[in-house]
């Protein structure tokens, strides 16, 4: 009765991450409460921006969605465990997110943040590729 009440989009700019939020809009409308999760934002030219995930969430709010920007640092093999600890900090009922957005070779000998995911989260995800 409670999916989709209280949402947490793992944003990375990615093609992948796009597809999802895209996919989600219809849920994302009803949601009570958004965050969209940036962990290690990029810096620089093409980068997340001054302000790291707040496109998306002008994104969103043109859509009548109302989100807040979430900014998290983690070591590069921590990342799943950072978007974990927040969707559990934040009482997340979904997961929105892209998968896999480095090669399979890469995600078999690296593990990530997908794959971390789908061991250890205990709420639904929207998944795109």
């Amino acid at each position: 009765g409670t999916l989709g009440q209280r949402v947490l989009v793992a944003w990375n700019g990615s093609r992948e991450a796009v597809r999802a939020v895209h996919d989600a809009l219809p849920l994302l409308t009803r949601a009570s409460h958004v965050q969209v999760a940036v962990i290690n934002p990029a810096v620089g030219y093409g980068a997340h921006g001054a302000v790291p995930g707040a496109d998306l969430c002008l994104h969103l709010a043109r859509h009548g969605v109302q989100a807040e920007a979430y900014v998290g640092h983690a070591d590069s093999h921590d990342i799943g465990a950072a978007l974990h600890a927040q969707a559990t900090a934040i009482g997340a009922d979904l997961v929105v997110m892209g998968a896999y957005g480095h090669s399979r070779f890469r995600e078999l000998v690296l593990g990530g943040v997908t794959r971390h995911l789908l061991q250890h989260l205990s709420v639904p995800m929207l998944m795109a590729h």
